[in-house]
């Protein structure tokens, strides 16, 4: 493989992660953040698919999910939940932000992908500071998000 299909399939297999960290949050979340928890999974479930079909045209074959997931903390109450909500968010992020500086360096680069990867990235950044003004709402956002 590529070091740009490596890193799009990573940026897959941290859609796939996503996902599987919602079905920690959401059960674990009241209120408002119920909704959030759903509309974030969601996306990350249109995201995982349209990604993996992306893949799929361009000749290859998708990462697949992981059985498991380890969690990158202990999830036990609303606030470490939310907290995870976070942790989710940034590691897509840094996918993503990964791949558009692969994408970037490529000898034959593809500027949808890297628009892609740019929406992708954005989405992220935006789910994270929305997830950031429940955690810590005095420091909603990062400067760079991703790195």
């Amino acid at each position: 493989m590529t070091a740009l299909v490596d890193a799009w399939q990573a940026a897959l297999a941290a859609e796939h992660a996503a996902v599987a960290g919602y079905d920690v949050v959401g059960p674990r979340v009241a209120g408002a953040q119920v909704a959030l928890a759903r509309t974030d999974q969601q996306a990350h479930r249109d995201l995982r698919d349209a990604t993996s079909a992306a893949l799929t045209a361009a000749g290859q074959t998708p990462v697949a999910a992981q059985p498991g997931y380890p969690l990158p903390f202990a999830v036990t109450d609303a606030a470490t939940a939310e907290r995870l909500a976070v942790s989710v968010e940034s590691a897509c992020a840094a996918a993503w932000r990964y791949l558009i500086a692969v994408a970037a360096s490529s000898s034959n680069p593809d500027p949808s992908l890297r628009a892609d990867a740019q929406s992708a990235l954005t989405a992220s950044a935006v789910r994270a500071t929305q997830w950031r003004v429940v955690v810590d709402p005095d420091q909603p956002t990062v400067p760079f998000p991703g790195i």
